[in-house]
């Protein structure tokens, strides 16, 4: 693969994309100090996989990215892309078939990378995998760094082994050991996993066979006893049958004679009822008489209390009498006094009644005289307010009607501003929307037609599309077979043209050929022509003489240091077969050179061959003496000899190799016209498809812009067809309103008539009213005046009346509390006389002999009413007797209710379990999903429970005997067995994988020491020369340090010219850095990378030193492309391509190129 194109964009400081063209083998990068030389040799670095931030000159990989500048802010992605060209098909197989590759690494801050290869994303890996053993890796030789030489010169002995590994290409086999150990490992792991697990499933297995057999005893068991079970459940259905049906008529039975009671209940209750009023009545009479006996009781003892109240009195009365006689003297002198007082009041109270007479005959004159004033101002007020009600009543109306008429002006007014409205309306409505729907409709016809006949383009063009690819597939795919066999072809071509050159011997001979001037292509063998069948026979018969020289060999005058043969073509003498008897050897061979005739004649003049098929014996009779037979194999037999021709013959083939490579070399050119045509139709083919896929895209655009233009179009049309639909609307609408309005403007001009008239009325009856309010107002005033006067006159007589009849009225007050103490004393007086006669009264005993005769009259009366209540008593007790009897009976009945009632909800509750019982084992038979036929038939009437539930219980203890069991056994032990059998399959594999990655790492270990062996020797022997050529002269070499390559490390030893032999590490800068440029080159040699980056290697060389680098450098880029930084003026000469680096905005590095060829090519046409 050979790196044609860089692009950068947002690396370091390339922040604009870049894109750098490598159009030559060496390409240099100059430029000053700082500009960012470097950043590309990192970029290329970056791109194939580097994770070390270090090597990147960064803190970390985010800071790969362009961070700002001065003018410029920071980006947040950078990106690197290597476009290489792989025309050879030398990648490996998985991107081989691509002429060109693609490799990219995105990285975005805080995000990490992402790599491409021909834009899929891929791993990092497969990106090193691209590049493994190619020198372009990790620990690659084919980036030359500024600080590479350094590292290669203090590497350590194992770190040196690395470089040898890449060089040698086995990273690829070492990487595929560390995967085979690391699956070595893993399968080791999982097989020692699976052994563990597997012995734990034997273990489980031998206890789930033990386990397995009880659970199928047990499920046996469990069967049996589910089926004797669901029998008993079958009996117990047919004994709670015959209960439940038991239970039935028992309840009937209770029922019958629970309403027999229940009806003796009934009339018992009846007689008690009819005694309980009877006690009641009882119970009356004897609390009537009852309280008659009480009510002569009480007036027995009342009696009986005046009697002693009497003889209280009596002794009281004499004392209250002398308590009267005191008090009647002391009033009688109280009364002399207050009637002495009287006297003198009523004279003074006759001289103010005069004086109160004289004011109230004078207040009555005046408010006599106030009552005509106060009716005048009374009538003219109601008149007034009157005249003003009627003033503001009909004020009030003309002010509503004015504020009607205002309305009606408003109203008028909106109507017909909103009527000119309405018309501005009607003349603003567009009408004419037919004619333009008439054309989007048109339109939209078209479009959708357009659209149409594009989709027929793209539908189409998809087809042909299809067809072009499919088409390319097949001739990437004939690409290839061709590629491939061409390759085959130029391959043999060039391996049979080294045998045939192989053919010409070694060194030595070849410069003796060559002192002599004899031509060594000119052989035999290149000149004969052979019939097929015979190749090998001529052959075997012409042995060392088919690599015959054609040349002169008169001049000779020493011997060829090794054997050969010379021919002379100058003879003409010819030699002709002597034996007629015999097929001469010379008939095969098809010649028209006489001259090289007559040479074949001299040495095959005696040769015969054996016709096919036909045995030596048939003719070996008539050989003459010096004559030979050869057969088709090659065997040659005598009369007394046969000699078996072999491929180990020195020339074996080489007649068959030269027909081979003759027609081999006839074919190329037509394979190669054929390739070269197939890649022209590829690429037309190509071209086609990209034609077809740009016109797709088109064709897609434009289908795009179509729809869109159509389904704008589409909404226009319905915008029309709504506007068209909302102005016809609208325009009844408004035509409607109108006419409402018309109406409404007529409406009003008879209101306005109608009001005004009204107005006019009301106004000339309010000024008529105003009229009168104002002379009805100063009548008011007048008569408001004389009545204040005529009251304040009254309000002052009415006071002196009220100061006489105050004074009159002290008077009278004082004459009646006078009078009243009289009385009092008159009224005690009395009561005292009064208090004295019944003293006097009660000291008489006359009254007490009455009531001592009442007495004995209401005791009499008492001893009557005491034997009534008694008699009444006897009655009630007889009645609460008869009723006792009647209640002692209900109860009895009544008890005998209860127990009756309690059995039968007891039959019933029994009737109820019995159907509780019988629904519970039906439900139960139908749990066990057995037929209850089934069950019923292996049941005889003889049959009970008790037998079957024995049996139940005796198959119960049988499972119970069991012990615990592990119903799960069978299922898991079969799913054991299967996984066992699966483990034991899955441990073969293992085992069998394990095996296989052993052999695979044996047989990678010694392929990889073969070549390490090889690639140290081969290394070893390039580096020397190159040390040789770098210091022209001098010695330097490799050694191991231990004995197997794998494991040992690699020391430099270098004598450079008049000094002593020593180590790396103790020479000078420039031989240092030249001692390891010769060790880069010498793994270059071996195994050329694809190309190679250095920076600034040639730094420490002086001019003579960085000529033989530049020297070197252009021998090895006929193999590997080189890119290189350098400021060196010879480095920069040996450049095919210049790339320079400017700086000229801080912080951002640009590209200018400059190739070198062609500028020169510019000054030889000058």
């Amino acid at each position: 693969m050979r790196l044609i194109q860089l692009k950068l964009a947002g690396f370091k400081s390339f922040v604009d994309p870049t894109t750098i063209q490598l159009q030559g083998q060496r390409v240099g990068i100059v430029g000053p100090n700082g500009c960012g030389k470097s950043n590309i040799m990192e970029s290329v670095k970056w791109v194939l996989g580097e994770s070390s931030a270090k090597e990147m000159r960064s803190e970390n990989m985010d800071s790969v990215i362009f961070n700002g500048s001065e003018n410029r802010k920071p980006i947040s992605r950078a990106s690197v892309e290597l476009i290489f060209d792989n025309s050879l098909g030398k990648a490996p197989t998985e991107w081989s078939q691509y002429a060109e590759i693609s490799v990219k690494r995105v990285i975005e801050r805080e995000k990490g990378s992402t790599y491409y290869i021909n834009n899929l994303a891929v791993r990092r890996k497969d990106i090193a995998d691209l590049f493994l053993g190619t020198g372009l890796g990790g620990r690659g030789y084919a980036i030359i760094g500024q600080n590479t030489i350094s590292q290669i010169i203090e590497a350590k002995p194992e770190e040196l082994r690395n470089y040898l590994e890449e060089a040698a290409g086995v990273s690829k086999y070492k990487e595929r050991r560390r995967e085979t150990e690391f699956r070595l490992r893993d399968t080791r792991e999982n097989l020692s996993r699976i052994q563990d697990v597997l012995n734990e499933i034997i273990q489980q297995i031998a206890k789930l066979e033990s386990q397995a057999v009880i659970a199928t005893k047990y499920n046996e068991l469990t069967e049996k006893h589910k089926f004797h079970q669901a029998q008993v459940w079958v009996l117990k259905k047919r004994d709670a049958s015959i209960v439940w049906k038991r239970h039935q008529s028992q309840v009937d039975k209770l029922v019958n004679e629970l309403e027999q009671q229940t009806a003796a209940l009934r009339k018992i209750e009846a007689e008690v009822e009819t005694l309980r009023q009877a006690h009641i009545d009882a119970s009356d009479e004897i609390n009537k008489n009852q309280a008659s006996f009480y009510e002569i009781n009480a007036e027995v003892s009342n009696i009986e209390n005046n009697i002693r109240n009497q003889n209280e009195l009596l002794e009281r009365s004499k004392k209250e009498l002398i308590e009267i006689e005191t008090n009647l003297a002391k009033n009688a002198d109280d009364q002399l006094k207050f009637t002495k007082d009287i006297e003198e009041t009523e004279i003074e109270k006759t001289a103010l009644s005069e004086l109160y007479k004289a004011k109230e005959e004078n207040f009555n004159l005046l408010k006599s005289s106030i009552q005509s004033v106060e009716a005048q101002f009374l009538d003219s007020t109601q008149q007034f307010n009157q005249a003003a009600n009627q003033f503001q009543s009909t004020q009030e109306k003309i002010n509503l009607e004015k504020a009607t008429i205002d309305f009606i002006h408003k109203n008028e007014e909106e109507i017909n501003a909103r009527i000119s409205f309405l018309n501005n309306e009607i003349s603003n409505i567009d009408l004419t929307g037919q004619s333009l729907l008439d054309e989007k409709e048109n339109d939209l016809a078209e479009k959708q037609l357009y659209v149409e006949k594009i989709e027929g383009k793209i539908d189409e063009n998809k087809s042909l599309t299809t067809n072009i690819e499919e088409e390319i597939d097949t001739l990437r795919q004939h690409q290839i077979e061709i590629q491939k066999e061409l390759s085959q072809i130029e391959g043999e071509i060039k391996t049979l043209a080294q045998i045939q050159d192989d053919t010409q011997g070694n060194e030595s001979l070849k410069s003796w050929t060559s002192q002599y001037n004899i031509n060594t292509s000119n052989r035999l063998w290149e000149k004969l022509k052979i019939k097929t069948d015979w190749v090998t026979a001529i052959e075997s018969a012409l042995g060392g003489k088919l690599n015959a020289v054609l040349a002169q060999y008169e001049t000779i005058s020493h011997r060829p240091p090794a054997s050969m043969v010379l021919a002379n073509l100058n003879s003409s003498h010819a030699y002709k077969p002597k034996n007629k008897k015999l097929n001469s050897a010379l008939d095969v061979i098809e010649i028209s050179d006489p001259l090289l005739m007559n040479l074949l004649s001299e040495w095959l003049s005696d040769c015969y061959i054996i016709p096919k098929g036909e045995s030596y014996k048939n003719f070996i009779g008539n050989l003459e003496q010096g004559e030979f037979l050869v057969n088709q194999q090659g065997d040659i037999f005598t009369k007394n000899s046969v000699s078996f021709y072999g491929k180990d013959a020195s020339l074996n083939g080489i007649l068959l190799r030269q027909e081979r490579l003759k027609a081999l070399k006839e074919k190329l050119p037509s394979i190669q016209k054929n390739y070269k045509d197939l890649l022209n139709k590829l690429s037309e083919s190509e071209f086609q498809l990209n034609n077809y896929e740009e016109q797709g895209d088109s064709f897609s655009e434009e289908l795009k812009d179509a729809l869109n233009e159509y389904h704008q179009t589409e909404i226009e049309v319905e915008k029309t067809q709504q506007s068209i639909a909302y102005a016809n609307e609208k325009l009844n609408n408004i035509t409607s309103e109108q006419n409402e309005l018309k109406a409404k403007l007529t409406q009003i001009e008879v209101d306005k008539t109608t009001k005004t008239s009204l107005i006019h009325n009301l106004e000339n009856d309010a000024h008529r009213l105003l009229e009168q309010k104002t002379s009805s107002e100063e009548i008011k005033r007048r008569h408001e005046l004389e009545y204040e006067n005529a009251r304040n006159k009254v309000n002052e007589a009415e006071i002196q009346l009220q100061e006489s009849h105050f004074n009159l009225k002290i008077i009278n007050n004082k004459i009646n509390e006078l009078n009243n103490r009289v009385n009092l004393i008159t009224e005690e007086n009395n009561a005292l006389n009064s208090k004295k006669d019944l003293a006097k009264a009660a000291i008489n005993t006359e009254s007490i002999e009455a009531l001592q005769l009442s007495l004995r009259e209401k005791i009499t009366i008492k001893d009557e009413r005491e034997k009534i209540l008694i008699a009444s008593r006897d009655n009630l007790a007889q009645k609460e007797s008869d009723l006792r009897e009647s209640e002692q009976k209900r109860l009895q009945i009544e008890q005998g209710v209860h127990p009756i009632r309690d059995r039968l909800e007891q039959s019933r509750l029994n009737e109820q379990e019995s159907k509780l019982l019988f629904e519970q084992f039906q439900n139960e038979i139908n749990e066990s999903q057995l037929d209850e036929t089934v069950l019923s038939a292996a049941i005889t009437e003889k049959t009970t429970v008790k037998e079957m539930q024995e049996l139940c219980n005796n198959l119960q203890e049988e499972i119970n005997s069991l012990g615990p069991v592990n119903l799960a056994a069978i299922h898991e032990l079969a799913s054991e067995k299967e996984r066992k059998g699966y483990l034991d399959s899955q441990v073969e594999d293992l085992t069998s994988a394990s095996n296989t990655l052993e052999d695979a790492i044996r047989r990678i270990d010694k392929e990889t020491r073969d070549r390490l062996i090889a690639t140290f020797n081969e290394v070893n022997k390039n580096f020397t020369e190159f040390f040789k050529v770098l210091f022209n002269g001098g010695q330097a070499q490799l050694e191991l340090l231990g004995e197997e390559i794998l494991d040992t490390g690699i020391q430099v030893t270098a004598q450079p010219p008049g000094k002593k032999n020593t180590t790396i590490s103790q020479l000078s800068g420039g031989e240092k850095a030249l001692t390891a440029t010769a060790l880069v080159f010498a793994l270059f040699k071996l195994n050329p990378a694809p190309f190679c980056l250095m920076d600034e290697v040639d730094a420490p060389l002086d001019d003579s030193n960085t000529l033989r680098f530049a020297n070197m450098v252009t021998e090895m880029s006929k193999n590997t492309q080189f890119l290189y930084v350098s400021h060196n003026k010879i480095a920069m000469e040996m450049a095919q391509q210049l790339i320079g680096v400017t700086m000229q905005e801080s912080g951002v590095s640009r590209i200018v190129e400059v190739s070198l060829e062609e500028v020169e090519k510019m000054e030889l046409a000058n």
